[in-house]
């Protein structure tokens, strides 16, 4: 059934949740990032369905002429290989869509070819310059950066946990950590090439929380569970005033076993409509404008601990049981510093790439023989640290 949290699937984003890896991901035409999915997100929240993961590599079919898409100061790049690397990235959505539709999959890999083809080309550019500066990362400096990310999750995540759910999922770690290790050496690449482009010091993160007040307002907030019996008929043949009177007899009973001193999260197990249902209907914390208006209004009144009489909305009856209240209130700039330098720093790093990136490509003879290739053209995108 509808989830009665107006907005119920939103994110609750951080720095170190929505930490992303690309997978360099640049150049004309290039795609979306890949977001890091988030294991132990509560059960009422719903992973967005473009973050799906790398898939493992899947061989692809060599064409019988194999045509050269790009040539970078005389290096090709060929069909089969940009279809191999589409395949590797996006082998389970294609995989998807094959089950569907064989046209939609094969028109899916024809509308990725010439942002991958570009990609590749960066990516040659990039490469190439890493080795004229000799730049290395090892195995365990992967695996401290990538331990050190994953820390800072809420809650924190270890390589272990995260490879799990990562390849639960359909993704192949391997190829994943061999992304993660390669844009750590674009990073320092990066830095070598225009190291103050890194550098974001206290007084401009103070200039950007005094420039822009309102994105850190708290607004007051309430934790909640409750226990919904649901007045929605499924069957045509029951009178909806008979259903929606025994409803209403059930949560009455149901509300008097609480105010007994009954156990609230087992109730809500054992009878609750809600998905919530499973965490003892326990919501996630929400404000204003997030929930249907009685809800809200009944959820905002009580004080914390106490129980609502029933709250009738489109959904059915509810019993809510308020466990938080958090007032207004301003994040100070020293709790926010921390933040503001990270996004400053990040905002900082994708305009000095792109820069960069522009800059080999001016410099580099770029040619592609197939027409197609080249039909896409789109602002570069950095990786974020």
């Amino acid at each position: 059934m509808k989830n009665v949290v107006a907005g119920s699937a939103r994110r609750l984003t951080t720095a170190a949740g929505s930490f992303v890896v690309l997978l360099v991901i640049w150049g004309a035409g290039c795609q979306k990032e890949q977001p890091m999915p988030e294991p132990n997100k509560p059960a009422t929240e719903k992973a967005p369905q473009a973050a799906a993961p790398v898939a493992a590599p899947v061989e692809a079919a060599k064409p019988a002429t194999d045509k050269v898409l790009a040539i970078v100061d005389g290096f090709e790049i060929k069909e089969s290989q940009v279809k191999q690397a589409i395949q590797q990235e996006y082998g389970v959505q294609l995989r998807r869509m094959a089950a569907e539709s064989p046209e939609a999959m094969a028109q899916g890999e024809k509308n990725l070819l010439p942002s991958m083809t570009n990609r590749m080309v960066i990516e040659y550019l990039l490469d190439r310059e890493v080795k004229k500066a000799g730049i290395e990362v090892t195995p365990e400096q992967v695996t401290a950066e990538m331990a050190k990310k994953l820390a800072e999750f809420k809650p924190p995540q270890t390589i272990e946990s995260y490879k799990q759910a990562y390849e639960a999922q359909g993704g192949n770690f391997e190829t994943f950590t061999a992304g993660f290790g390669k844009q750590m050496k674009y990073l320092k690449l990066l830095e070598r090439n225009d190291p103050n482009s890194l550098v974001v010091t206290e007084a401009g993160a103070r200039k950007y929380y005094d420039e822009n007040p309102n994105q850190f307002q708290v607004p007051e907030m309430v934790r909640a569970s409750h226990i919904l019996i649901s007045t929605e008929l499924t069957d045509p043949n029951v009178d909806p005033n008979q259903f929606k009177a025994k409803a209403k007899e059930k949560a009455e009973g149901l509300l008097k076993q609480v105010r007994d001193g009954g156990d609230f999260a087992a109730l809500a197990k054992e009878n609750s409509a809600c998905p919530s249902a499973a965490q003892g209907g326990q919501l996630p914390e929400f404000g204003r404008g997030q929930m249907v208006k009685p809800f809200e209004d009944a959820a905002f009144g009580l004080k914390v601990g106490e129980i609502s009489d029933l709250v009738e909305t489109q959904f059915g009856y509810h019993i809510i049981k308020v466990t938080e209240h958090r007032d207004p209130s301003t994040i100070t700039f020293d709790q926010a510093k921390d933040q503001i330098v990270a996004n400053l720093k990040s905002s900082q790093t994708r305009q000095a790439f792109q820069k960069y990136i522009g800059a080999l490509q001016d410099k580099a003879k770029i040619v592609y023989p197939a027409d197609e290739t080249a039909a896409v053209s789109v602002p570069a995108e950095a990786p974020r640290k």
